[in-house]
């Protein structure tokens, strides 16, 4: 069953992005190190997104870390979504869920959704 992320992941991505950089750029390749859990050692991965903006190390790190909760699995599929949502989803709208108390915008909604499930295939 495919779900989207939840607007408590964003929020929590967005905490960090406050204050950081959201500049564009063409592709941003940025290396990730997964949650450690008790079952599995840490595992380095790398995101790339190419969207039109620039995610801030912090915002990736915290980004994956929530939606992949400890789970490699998921890997794949966090990054991949992270990478659709940098086509229109910048540090700044990030940074408005944050000081808004976790408030996801219709349009964010919707471009999570579609970013979920073009990605569903990386499950």
């Amino acid at each position: 069953m495919l779900k989207a992320l939840p607007p408590a992941l964003l929020a929590a991505v967005a905490l960090m992005a406050v204050g950081c950089g959201g500049g564009k750029s063409a592709a941003t390749t940025t290396n990730v190190t997964t949650v450690a859990t008790e079952t599995s050692p840490t595992g380095a991965g790398t995101v790339t997104t190419h969207g039109r903006f620039h995610y801030p190390r912090s915002l990736v790190e915290n980004f994956m870390r929530s939606c992949t909760r400890g789970d490699t699995a998921k890997q794949a599929y966090c990054a991949c979504t992270l990478d659709k949502l940098s086509n229109n989803v910048s540090t700044r709208d990030f940074a408005r869920i944050g000081l808004s108390g976790g408030k996801v915008p219709l349009r964010i909604r919707r471009l999570i959704r579609r970013a979920t499930v073009a990605c569903v295939h990386k499950l």
